[in-house]
């Protein structure tokens, strides 16, 4: 079951899990994820089994909001490859059923940079789709990053990918980063 973390708990997370699951030039700095908080615009959910934390997942998400970005997903390294991947996505679905939908971002196959990668990403995004996402004509670019974005239906099962898109980065950035930092494309680069 997903719920809700107060800050104590993220921080926990984020020390503990984060700093490991993620590399460190993609994971924002804890400060700025209890910033988003405080604005109402950051859902941080632990996705508990028997009272014990199996994985986390945060969003960029705004109860004014029909859509929201997944902005971290990860099984906590004992329950790796059982499944609690794929309830967490279900249950993701549970707790967000007034939304339409939930973005995901997934760095660009085709920009890895070895074998390894192109399989990790490969495998990354064969899970989402596994799952119940669906790939979009949409990419991003994020700070030199490219990611193609996939779209997890909830309530509606077609959105306008560029326009929530757009919205959510739009709330996470200031303009002056948003302009030098971001782009957004309704076609592959």
């Amino acid at each position: 079951m997903l719920q809700k973390m107060d800050k104590e708990q993220v921080q926990n997370v984020y020390e503990n899990h984060m700093k490991k699951d993620f590399p460190a030039e993609e994971l924002k700095p804890l400060s700025a994820i209890f910033t988003m908080m405080e604005r109402g615009i950051y859902d941080c959910l632990g996705f508990y089994e028997g009272g014990e934390l199996k994985a986390y997942a945060f969003f960029v998400m705004d109860l004014r909001w029909q859509v929201g970005l997944l902005d971290y997903l990860a099984v906590c390294e004992p329950y790796r490859g059982v499944g609690i991947g794929g309830k967490c996505l279900t249950e993701m679905k549970v707790y967000y059923k007034d939304k339409k939908g939930i973005l995901l971002e997934c760095e660009k196959v085709e920009k890895a940079k070895d074998l390894e990668e192109i399989r990790i990403r490969k495998r990354r995004i064969g899970f989402y789709l596994g799952n119940g996402c669906v790939e979009t004509e949409v990419c991003s670019r994020l700070f030199g990053v490219e990611f193609t974005i996939l779209y997890l239906p909830v309530r509606e099962a077609k959105i306008e990918v560029f326009e929530e898109l757009d919205r959510v980065y739009r709330e996470m950035f200031p303009e002056p980063v948003y302009q030098k930092n971001v782009w957004v494309s309704a076609s592959p680069f």
